[in-house]
């Protein structure tokens, strides 16, 4: 059970505050009165005019309306209300009707393909009735055969870059291709990121390098380089793509290392 707030300032025509007007709560379109409480949490239901209700001396009034879960007094959430005031500097009665005490959130039609359509009250729904269609009729469809929106398949052993897709035919042979050759090779792969090791370096006069393949498509990879024996990071004389599948780097020392690749 739950009680649903409403306040509101009543302004007379200058726009200033009616103090201690007294306000009637009905239900829509009649003169029937609605059952209303004084508390948020306490109290039993009420009338607006067994309680005399009014205004403070700011002009302010409140009230709370139960819903249908409430024990008693309470309402279904498409009721509507109409507050009624007397406003005594203007000499008239004054009223807003219509009111959405409960700002109710419907339930969608996922049957209901058509857009726009007024009855729906889509303003009404955290999603749209057309929305909830287009969920329920695709969730289930798998690739190539359902193809909604002429969405096509990725083919993996293409390297197209066409925009029908989800993911582009590059991007799937990237991706199927670093998977298909990590087990042919002497790395492991984990994320983006390969690891491989070198126990000795080739030489090149004094200096020493090696070309590590890491298939990551990428020709600014991260290289980082580490000692073998004590985990300290290398600092390298050169880092150099070959392409963007391999890199060639350069250092002082002949030490046995382990080779991080971030792609």
């Amino acid at each position: 059970m739950a009680r649903v707030d409403y306040w509101q300032y009543l302004l007379d025509s200058n726009g200033e505050p009616l103090p201690f007007a007294e306000v009637r709560v009905y239900l829509s379109g009649t003169l029937t009165e609605a059952d209303i409480y004084l508390d948020s949490s306490f109290g039993s239901i009420t009338t607006a005019s067994s309680e005399s209700l009014k205004t403070d001396k700011n002009g302010f009034i409140q009230f709370w309306v139960g819903d249908r879960w409430e024990t008693e007094g309470g309402y279904n959430e498409t009721q509507q209300f109409k507050v009624r005031w007397y406003n005594s500097v203007d000499s008239r009665y004054e009223e807003i009707d219509n009111v959405y005490i409960y700002t109710p959130v419907r339930p969608i039609n996922t049957t209901d393909s058509v857009k726009g359509v007024p009855s729906n009250k889509d303003k009404d729904k955290v999603i749209s009735n057309v929305q909830g269609y287009n969920w329920d009729t695709h969730v289930d469809l798998t690739l190539p055969s359902g193809s909604p929106h002429g969405i096509a398949p990725a083919e993996k052993f293409q390297t197209g870059t066409v925009q029908s897709k989800v993911i582009s035919n590059k991007l799937g042979y990237q991706m199927w291709n670093l998977a298909y050759l990590a087990p042919t090779t002497p790395i492991d792969v984990s994320g983006a990121a390969i690891h491989t090791d070198i126990a000795s370096w080739s030489t090149s006069g004094s200096i020493y390098y090696d070309t590590i393949t890491h298939n990551l498509a990428n020709w600014y990879p991260v290289v980082e380089i580490i000692r073998s024996d004590n985990n300290q990071h290398i600092m390298p004389i050169l880092i150099k793509s070959i392409d963007e599948n391999n890199v060639r780097i350069w250092v002082d020392d002949n030490i046995s290392s382990r080779i991080v690749v971030l792609g």
